[in-house]
């Protein structure tokens, strides 16, 4: 569009020059015409006698105006010349003369319907070609990906609402370099994507960016309807905590273009949504009806505990956490890694305690300390959880039920 915006500028006129020139033209033929009629201020006049009158000797040339008539005939002519715009432009005057251009001026309406038209015409053709590229090869050229960020081509409709192909490029292109930064000990990537076996792989992780890009889509729009929001104070302190973990700025700037191809303003926009995620599970999880119902039966698990049952057996058997196979074991975990409430409870116990129950935006937990490491900055617990609302079993049902058009086939 840029190409076009200057060609519209360049076909415009300039009527700045334009003014000029009709102004130097205009005082030319003012200056001519009062010689030709001989009516200058320094002329001479002589007064009339009554007796006699001295009628000074004038040379009449054959193409001069001599009457008042024709005087005023030609003063006519050359006022209506300016008076109209679509009469011939006068450009000379001679005494008793006059020259005329039969050039016209720029109709510039016309002339910017001309380019606009032709700008159209343009973008009408550029989408066209480009979408047989996306549509019809799927393709992830920089050409490709520099027009899918301006022209929106949809990938699918959820909802109503778009995914674009410019989003799809760009899932695609981070799994393609996760992979490509993953190195055997050959130093080559674990996967070759230019071998059947690599392309079968890329069809299935193509398959898998359309699912994913479907769910994202969905937790938008539930994010919108709770009205979550995340603050930038939010954003900073999550996104200095990722740096100072991988060693500073620039350390994590290497790391993110060499596991994924991300830029900083990447990371920070997957973790602006991973905090809305958060906030949302918490919001779907505090619902009164749920609430109530499953603090009664973490009640009656935490009864079982306090009056000695196995720990591990009864998570096994209660927890609705994907720890339950083992007991509930969440291994070694130091501070930050959990949420506060789990944190907090977790690190004030001594081995071999337990706690009672503990809320926090996933439900109500049970945890049992089992040991320290040497400085107690790591803690190894197990716990117990029971959901308020399962989240994930709540987002399910809304994509399930969510209406969706897939424009691109992956393959």
């Amino acid at each position: 569009m840029a190409n076009n915006d200057a060609e519209l500028e360049k076909n415009q006129p300039n009527t700045s020059e334009s003014a000029k020139k009709s102004t130097s033209s205009v005082k030319k033929i003012t200056s001519r015409s009062a010689e030709s009629l001989a009516v200058a201020d320094n002329a001479p006049v002589k007064k009339p006698s009554k007796s006699k009158v001295d009628a000074p000797e004038v040379v009449v040339k054959a193409d001069m105006p001599t009457t008042k008539t024709e005087v005023s005939a030609v003063k006519k002519e050359a006022v209506g010349t300016f008076a109209t715009k679509d009469e011939p432009k006068i450009v000379a005057a001679a005494a008793g003369s006059a020259s005329f251009s039969t050039e016209k001026p720029r109709n510039y309406k016309k002339v910017a319907i001309v380019g606009v038209s032709s700008a159209l015409a343009v973008f009408v053709v550029v989408t066209a070609v480009f979408g047989v590229l996306v549509y019809k090869y799927k393709s992830d050229n920089s050409a490709v990906k520099t027009v899918s960020g301006v022209i929106q081509y949809p990938a699918l409709r959820v909802n109503g609402d778009f995914v674009s192909y410019h989003e799809y490029l760009f899932e695609l292109a981070s799994i393609k370099q996760y992979y490509k930064s993953q190195t055997g000990a050959d130093g080559k990537p674990a996967v070759d994507f230019a071998t059947a076996d690599g392309k079968a792989k890329l069809v299935e992780l193509k398959k898998q960016i359309m699912t994913q890009l479907k769910t994202d889509e969905v937790t938008r729009q539930l994010i919108r309807e709770k009205k979550i929001k995340v603050t930038d104070k939010e954003l900073t302190t999550q996104y200095n905590t990722l740096v100072n973990s991988a060693g500073g700025k620039d350390k994590l700037k290497d790391v993110l273009a060499k596991v994924y191809g991300w830029t900083p303003d990447d990371l920070k926009r997957k973790l602006k949504f991973q905090l809305e995620k958060q906030k949302l599970t918490a919001a779907v999880v505090s619902d009164p009806k749920a609430d109530a119902a499953a603090k009664a039966k973490a009640q009656d698990v935490l009864k079982k505990v306090n009056a000695g049952g196995d720990f591990a057996a009864l998570a096994k058997q209660y927890s609705q956490d994907t720890t339950a196979a083992n007991g509930g074991d969440l291994g070694f975990f130091g501070k930050g890694q959990m949420v506060k409430e789990f944190e907090d409870a977790a690190f004030a116990l001594e081995p071999g305690e337990t706690t009672g129950l503990v809320k926090t935006q996933y439900g109500y937990h049970i945890i049992k300390l089992i040991e320290f490491n040497d400085d107690k900055s790591q803690a190894h617990a197990a716990h117990i959880l029971i959901k308020t609302v399962d989240f994930n079993e709540y987002l399910t049902q809304k994509i399930k039920s969510a209406k969706t058009t897939t424009y691109l086939k992956a393959s």
